[in-house]
């Protein structure tokens, strides 16, 4: 299969079901499962295990067939993570909107960060080449929606939206990785390297790194609090939104 023809196949499952040809007749025996349950099932196996397991290989055996069956359903593995990434942002609720600018895009970044912790393997998704499936643009279109009215051009409205989905992507990917640090918690691994660092680190080197570290680990216990971090970067993104666009 040419690129070309992968990227035909992509747009035509991402809508399947609402092409010209959606209601013609499909020739040869009937399949055991639809599109829809193998996505789900790679889905569920990239939650478990990563986006690196879901290999056709392994999908087939969670689905009890051989390979070649997998790909009477969708041509490339390529094919099927693009699947997969649509599918989630359809099945994930779009915040409703209040009318409050600020609050409503305040919901929007907190449910993408949401998102992304529920499934982490979104994050190794490239985005540069998404195509635009139901789900992800009916997403864009509530985005966009926000901006409507506004005295900014389309491009900036795109851009602004981009800045959003990055600042939750980045928070997530920082709270997930909180997560993985080992067997110790941070609480624990901060009283053993905590008294460690402060015999080697001179204090007069380093003097608000020393101030600003105790502020914060006498806090948390740990280096930061990912929900505290988010919300404030959160705020701070906001104003700077609201600057530019006015009234928020």
């Amino acid at each position: 299969m040419t690129p070309e023809d992968e990227a035909r196949a992509l747009v035509r499952l991402l809508w399947r079901g609402r092409g010209a040809d959606s209601t013609a007749a499909k020739k040869g025996p009937r399949q055991r499962f639809t599109v829809d349950d193998v996505v789900d099932a790679a889905v569920r196996l990239a939650d478990d295990r990563g986006l690196t397991a879901v290999t056709v290989r392994a999908l087939a055996a969670q689905l009890g067939v051989s390979a070649m069956s997998v790909y009477t359903y969708v041509p490339t593995r390529e094919v099927l993570v693009g699947l997969m990434v649509d599918a989630v942002a359809l099945r994930t609720p779009v915040p409703r909107a209040v009318g409050d600018l600020r609050a409503d895009l305040a919901a929007v970044v907190r449910a993408r960060r949401e998102e992304y912790l529920t499934h982490p393997w979104l994050m190794d998704v490239s985005g540069w080449r998404d195509v635009l499936g139901p789900g992800r643009l009916r997403r864009y279109e509530t985005q966009l929606t926000l901006f409507e009215g506004l005295p900014i051009d389309d491009v900036e409205r795109d851009a602004l939206v981009t800045l959003l989905e990055s600042y939750a992507a980045g928070s997530a990917r920082s709270a997930l990785g909180a997560e993985a640090v080992g067997a110790m918690s941070d609480a624990q691994w901060w009283q053993v390297v905590g008294p460690e660092l402060a015999s080697v680190m001179p204090a007069s080197e380093f003097p608000l790194a020393g101030r600003v570290g105790t502020a914060v680990g006498e806090r948390y216990e740990a280096p930061g609090s990912g929900v505290d971090g988010f919300e404030i970067g959160l705020a701070v993104l906001l104003d700077g939104v609201s600057s530019r666009v006015g009234g928020l």
